[in-house]
């Protein structure tokens, strides 16, 4: 039972930072690569060294080989290298002639080449030195007495102390090298993330309760630069985003509460004096704000699911011509209004719940402005299904034609509600989401012909097969 106590209490395992792996991992690529380096180094210095004393030995054995030749002497004059030697042997394999330092001794070689032609060997084991190694060159020379051989050799101790020295001299350097690696490129490292430590103070400080804050933008153009860059547009997203979640709620907050406080009021009126309380007209009353806050808590809740750029699940193919003369036939029926229509057949993709939505949003908002007359023309243009609202009431001023698409905007600044059931200021909102979704735009102009009022214009893409087949299709008055 105590296991999972100490597995909790167990000290968090260290984790390294880029600095300390950038410059871990830089001086163990560099230590490997000096080391192969090193011994790729000291093998070629070793052969290098080899065969210069194999040159040596060859242009000696030459030498004394001419002096063969002509008749030699007992003795061959030395070097200054003690540890080389030099032997003419005769056709028998008797030594006739060597230096001092090997004279009277047997042939280096116990028996010559087989075959008579100059060749290189190493001899590990020599009358000078058993424990050091030799390098022998075995050179055939004509004799008077018949054919013999010259023997020159010398040791590699040279070599060997060469190579030794460079091979020491590497691992005694290699420290030094690795740690002016390291630290140069954990300096190096810590001057580049020095921003990114910036930017991450800063960061932590920034709170959701205040996004006006941004990222310090650091004076190079990297891709530090371009991360911070793109961080900072985030922020200002967010802080857009946030503004206008705490004016939805703000103002969705305002219109759920005037209507709760007024049926709260009536309600309580009524119980503290039934006895003067008309309870149908209550009764209405409490129906009527109910159904508001209905259609509000359904547009806000639509808002709330939806967004500009949501995609539309399933989209199927929708007569827009159909939902507009049902629009039509519904404003007809409320009286009123002198209401004018005239459609083309236009069928587009997406959502009929939506559109049917949209449609509604733009004719009720046509009806509650006009003051006597409403026009609703649907056209196709190159692809794209055209949809005209035309009133003849007061008109939008230029300056707030896109402020009428914001959710709760009300050009009237008493909020006042219209008798249709609107009135909340989500009616157009919702309409431009609808039509954006649908890949259309949504705006608002000043009419055509010059007369006071709104001419609403909404452009939808036709669906694709039926882009190129489209018929009028008048509606009678």
């Amino acid at each position: 039972m105590m296991v999972p106590a100490l597995v909790k209490n167990r000290a968090p395992r260290l984790r390294w930072g880029i600095r300390a792996r950038v410059a871990t991992l830089t001086t163990l690529v560099v230590a490997l690569t000096l080391v192969v380096s090193a011994i790729a180094l000291a093998a070629l210095v070793r052969q290098s060294l080899v065969a210069g004393l194999d040159d040596a030995l060859i242009s000696r054995a030459e030498s004394v080989a001419a002096q063969a030749r002509t008749g030699t002497s007992p003795d061959i004059p030395g070097t200054p290298r003690q540890d080389s030697l030099v032997q003419v042997l005769d056709a028998n394999g008797t030594v006739i002639a060597s230096t001092a330092n090997i004279k009277g001794d047997d042939p280096v070689m116990p028996s010559p080449p087989a075959v008579r032609r100059t060749t290189v060997s190493t001899l590990n084991d020599s009358p000078l030195d058993s424990t050091a190694s030799f390098r022998v060159v075995a050179y055939p020379v004509e004799l008077a007495s018949g054919p013999g051989w010259v023997y020159a050799v010398a040791s590699t101790t040279t070599v060997e102390a060469a190579t030794t020295s460079l091979v020491t001299l590497f691992w005694l350097g290699l420290p030094l090298i690795l740690v002016v690696v390291a630290i140069t490129v954990w300096y190096a490292v810590t001057s580049a993330l020095r921003p990114v430590e910036r930017i991450r103070r800063r960061a932590a400080a920034i709170e959701a309760s205040d996004l006006s804050q941004r990222l310090p933008m650091p004076p190079t153009h990297d891709e530090i630069a371009a991360l911070t860059s793109t961080m900072n547009e985030m922020l200002d997203r967010l802080e857009t985003a946030s503004d206008r979640q705490r004016q939805f709620i703000g103002d969705a907050s305002h219109e759920l509460r005037s209507p709760l406080a007024g049926l709260r009021a009536q309600v309580e009126v009524a119980l503290q004096h039934p006895e003067k309380t008309d309870l149908e007209h209550t009764l209405t009353t409490v129906r009527d704000e109910v159904g508001r806050m209905t259609t509000l808590t359904e547009d806000l809740l639509f808002l709330a699911q939806s967004t500009e750029s949501s995609p539309m699940t399933l989209p199927a193919p929708v007569d827009l011509d159909d939902l507009v003369l049902d629009e039509v036939r519904r404003l007809r029926n409320l009286g009123g209004r002198d209401v004018s229509a005239h459609t083309q057949a236009a069928r587009v993709e997406g959502s009929a719940r939506d559109l049917s939505r949209l449609l509604r949003n733009l004719a009720d908002n046509a009806y509650e402005h006009a003051h006597n007359a409403v026009a609703i023309d649907l056209n196709t243009v190159d692809g794209i299904a055209e949809l005209t609202l035309t009133d003849d009431g007061p008109g939008i001023p230029a300056e707030l034609r896109e402020t009428v698409f914001q959710r709760f905007a009300r050009l009237d600044t008493a909020r006042r509600r219209r008798t249709t059931g609107g009135g909340f200021g989500l009616g157009l909102a919702i309409a431009r989401q609808v039509a954006l979704a649908h890949g259309g735009t949504l705006t608002v102009h000043e009419r055509a012909d010059g007369r006071t009022g709104a001419q609403f214009l909404l452009r939808i893409p036709l669906s694709e097969h039926d882009a190129a087949d489209v018929q009028p299709h008048p509606v009678r008055p």
